[in-house]
């Protein structure tokens, strides 16, 4: 039996499923053994949530759990799917769904599509979907935001003109002073400015790799605007591409802001340094829009248990439970709902991060992205180092990206 038809033999039940998530008629299967890949980070809330799912609802699913960052895990998936065994419900970054579909490692979310159209917020929405077909289930996001040293910038930047102006008297290379600072070199954190004018990578969404935006007269000025946070950030920024480096100066005082992500907190908390976290400032009077991040749970193709399977994945990604993850864990729940809850009182950086997540765009989650980073990085620097036109560097990366997408059709 093929595994298409394996799964259709085995989801028959899961059709039925459209009223509700969790149906009386609707079972695990018997003797069901989950195995789990999660970050490590999140382990425990993971063995939390699974024996909750088995008292609240009286299953018996037995589960396994291994520690793996989500990047290794769609790895593994789309590599060893049908040779070896990987994980029942797998954690895994949205950017790498396409992906994953396209090998055939994941199946269709069958039981939560409908609630997560209508709870979760729209990048979260985007994010799960590949060509309008609901995969993931969406758990956590995380996006840029702006950290700053309180005891050189008195009051929260809320432009990059007032971080231009502070620099002036501030930077000096020698000394490894900066006014501002950020990975220049990396599409993921300078898209927010190639985007000031509404350019986009891939149509509306981020859906039609037939619509590649990155060389638009709006891409252009974006870059354009980009140059003028030179007077802010004069660091050679292949030096600055190391994040220790960066965050280094920022926990030495010797940068006054650095545009980073949730992840660093920890680490700038560890430093004793005084600073404070603000959504991205604006830039000639918008407001950049960053990437945001989604991570969601994900059911192998191959899984024996398809209906534990997706009964887990669905009750990890309800809001009870993404209410205690963020309880447990700080990951903050793509539910709009959550959201306005939880910011009415939370921390400066939470706070600041999910400010800023109501500006922010889900990575296309098609195959083709993987093409853009690589020449994108080397336009920003061609334009960021050398002095190229915006114009000449964006048109030589677009001639690139369509190449390589061509070559793998």
């Amino acid at each position: 039996m093929t595994n298409t038809w394996m799964k259709a033999a085995l989801l028959t039940s899961l059709i039925t499923m459209a009223s509700g998530v969790f149906a009386q008629d609707v079972q695990p299967e018997s003797g069901a053994d989950l195995l789990i890949w999660t970050d490590k980070s999140t382990l425990e809330y993971m063995k939390f949530a699974a024996s909750e799912f088995n008292k609240e609802f009286n299953h018996d699913v037995t589960f396994t759990f291994r520690g793996l960052a989500p990047m290794d895990a769609a790895s593994r998936m789309i590599q060893d799917g049908g040779s070896a065994r990987v994980a029942d419900v797998a954690e895994i970054e949205h950017d790498l769904l396409g992906r994953l579909v396209v090998a055939g490692g994941v199946m269709e979310n069958l039981v939560s599509a409908d609630e997560i159209n209508r709870s979760f917020i729209p990048s979260a929405i985007t994010a799960s979907k590949y060509k309008g077909v609901s995969y993931g289930f969406p758990v956590s996001f995380s996006t840029l935001a702006l950290f700053y040293n309180k005891d050189l910038l008195e009051k929260k930047p809320r432009t990059f003109e007032e971080i231009i102006d502070f620099s002036a008297n501030f930077n000096d290379a020698k000394e490894n002073k900066y006014g501002l600072l950020w990975d220049v070199q990396n599409y993921y954190e300078s898209r927010m400015f190639l985007t000031l004018y509404g350019a986009y990578e891939f149509g509306k969404n981020g859906t039609d790799a037939n619509d590649l935006g990155i060389n638009s007269a709006q891409a252009q000025r974006g870059l354009s605007a980009m140059q003028t946070l030179r007077k802010a950030n004069s660091s050679n920024p292949s030096d600055m591409r190391n994040p220790q480096v960066r965050r280094g100066l920022f926990n030495e005082g010797k940068v006054a802001a650095i545009i980073d992500g949730p992840w660093a907190i920890q680490g700038y908390d560890n430093s004793g340094i005084n600073y404070g976290v603000a959504p991205i400032p604006t830039l000639d009077g918008k407001q950049p829009r960053t990437f945001s991040t989604v991570r969601e749970a994900v059911v192998s193709s191959y899984s024996q248990y398809p209906r534990a399977a997706q009964l887990f994945a669905a009750y990890i990604s309800s809001e009870e439970m993404l209410m205690k993850r963020y309880e447990m864990t700080k990951s903050i729940p793509p539910v709009k709902s959550l959201l306005d809850k939880i910011i009415k009182n939370t921390d400066e950086a939470t706070y600041a991060v999910i400010s800023q997540g109501f500006n922010s765009d889900a990575m296309p989650s098609i195959p083709e992205m993987g093409y853009l980073w690589s020449p994108m990085a080397s336009a920003i620097t061609a334009m960021w180092v050398n002095d190229q036109q915006p114009r000449k560097v964006l048109d030589h990366a677009k001639k690139i990206i369509e190449e390589q997408i061509a070559f793998q059709e």
